[in-house]
């Protein structure tokens, strides 16, 4: 069941949807030697509490061992005539339906490592932790024309959104269901654009994962495509060249930041990474980060008191005794005015005529 919640789409993927695993195979024919069997190890995801890290789940699939007969099936349709060891393949989670690999490489530790993480990821991590609501990444087709007009505009258009669009008013309700952790005062509203240059090797496994998201995308290399990317690495379908429109980038930016019409991942578009991220471990910093951030506001804005410059407070006893030496001194002057005031008064003795 799904219903309506105030929290932005880009918010509530990073809060709540933990990112969907690959399934990777290695296929081999022999027995792994022993640097393949620890690079085996080195690489098998880290559980946390939602997915792994990479998410990622691998199938060590012995072709000589008697496996599963659909991986036998897939080897036998598409091995790689060059193939002569150990092959690793990655397939897209089972929420996309697609049986094309992202991506396949050698059994060798820079390819693994390509694969699994590059820098491009990590700065989208990177924006998407510092509190952009999405990263979108400009996959160039080495035009430089093309490629120049589309960073231009995605920059230019993404700018006018930020100002121009509206976060929407998140309801205490929501935010008691924990669908929002940090105050809604700390959202905003940030785009930044994140370049994959053509023939850039370390990227290129990140880039094939992009260009096999959608079946016909391969075909259309030639121009520059831009990935919107949010959440917990999460990316919507690609506009591919003159796709690369205000209209497109507007409609975009406007679902990504509208309040999450429907809170179940499946039902909403998109496709998720292959990352080496600790998801959990980002938001948990991202949340101190805010918190840090508004007790230094709070401390600007009232500073604390120092109290080796701060004077005690004033005492009022003095003051009290102040009041009384006045008035005590005034009683004692109105009691010798008095004396001789009565004194002066009286009848002298000499004054006084014989009877």
């Amino acid at each position: 069941m799904s219903w309506a919640c105030t929290v932005p789409v880009f918010r509530f993927a990073l809060e709540q949807w933990p990112p969907d695993q690959f399934e990777v195979a290695l296929f081999h024919e022999e027995p792994l030697t022993a640097a393949q069997e620890a690079l085996l190890k080195s690489i098998q995801p880290t559980e946390t509490e939602n997915t792994t890290v990479p998410n990622m789940r691998i199938h060590s699939v012995d072709l000589t061992a008697s496996p599963d007969p659909r991986w036998v099936k897939w080897w036998k349709e598409n091995k790689p005539k060059d193939s002569t060891g150990p092959r690793l393949v990655f397939f897209y989670p089972a929420s996309t339906m697609k049986l094309t690999p992202m991506w396949s490489c050698d059994f060798t530790a820079d390819l693994v490592s390509n694969a699994l993480q590059s820098p491009a990821r990590k700065k989208v991590a990177a924006q998407l932790e510092a509190g952009d609501s999405a990263v979108w990444v400009l996959v160039e087709c080495g035009d430089k024309t093309k490629d120049t007009a589309a960073r231009q505009l995605l920059k230019t258009r993404l700018q006018i959104m930020a100002k121009k669009l509206k976060l929407p008013e998140v309801k205490t309700q929501d935010i008691q269901s924990g669908y929002l952790s940090i105050r809604p005062e700390d959202l905003k509203l940030s785009f930044s654009v994140v370049t994959l240059r053509a023939g850039d090797a370390a990227e290129k496994a990140f880039r094939e994962t992009l260009l096999n998201s959608e079946d016909d995308l391969k075909e259309l290399e030639h121009e520059p495509m831009a990935f919107p990317v949010f959440g917990r690495g999460r990316a919507l379908n690609a506009l591919v060249g003159k796709g690369i429109n205000a209209d497109m980038i507007d409609e975009a930016s406007a679902f990504l930041s509208g309040p999450c019409s429907c809170q179940v991942k499946r039902q909403n578009p998109g496709f998720d990474l292959l990352t080496s991220v600790d998801w959990d471990q980002l938001l948990e910093n991202q949340i101190r980060a805010y918190d840090d951030r508004a007790q230094a506001k709070i401390s600007v804005e009232d500073p604390p008191t120092n109290p080796l410059n701060s004077k005690p407070p004033a005492r009022p006893w003095p003051q009290i005794y102040r009041y009384i030496l006045i008035f005590g001194t005034l009683a004692i002057v109105m009691r010798i005015y008095k004396y001789f005031k009565d004194k002066d008064s009286s009848p002298n003795e000499n004054d006084v005529s014989d009877g």
